[in-house]
């Protein structure tokens, strides 16, 4: 199942939309594009807790 991360519904002036499946792949690329584009560093742990807040369950995140 694709899901379409956007970075600005993380509240960043950003048009950076990321639609694929929900992997940790996917996470990773977008807490790296929080670090290089706005210059945060979060952990993968915390990228996941934003996106689960959002609604998408743990158990939604394949491997």
């Amino acid at each position: 199942m694709s899901i379409k991360l956007r970075c600005s519904d993380y509240g960043y002036e950003c048009n950076l939309t990321l639609d694929e499946e929900l992997t940790v792949g996917l996470i990773e690329k977008l807490r790296d594009h929080f670090e290089e584009e706005h210059g945060l560093d979060y952990t993968i742990e915390a990228v996941t807790q934003m996106i689960t807040n959002r609604g998408h369950s743990l158990e939604s995140i394949k491997k």
